[in-house]
């Protein structure tokens, strides 16, 4: 672990500044965890599918006229 640490300040250290911002806001994303809504809205998507009542992109496509 501590090497992969070191591996990421150097990386970071190197980085032209104008990239730290998006690396910033890309790390705080990832820190976030889910709420539980959003879990919930996962998993009944989840099992939405199981069940097979989804629309694949081509019948989405066609059901709008594209």
């Amino acid at each position: 672990m501590l090497a992969e640490r070191r591996q990421i300040i150097r990386i970071i250290r190197h980085l032209p500044k104008d990239k730290l911002t998006g690396l910033l806001k890309y790390a705080e994303e990832m820190e976030e965890e889910l709420t539980p809504e959003e879990i919930a809205a996962l998993e009944a998507s989840e099992a939405q599918i199981a069940r097979g009542e989804y629309v694949d992109f081509e019948e989405l496509c066609r059901r709008a006229g594209l």
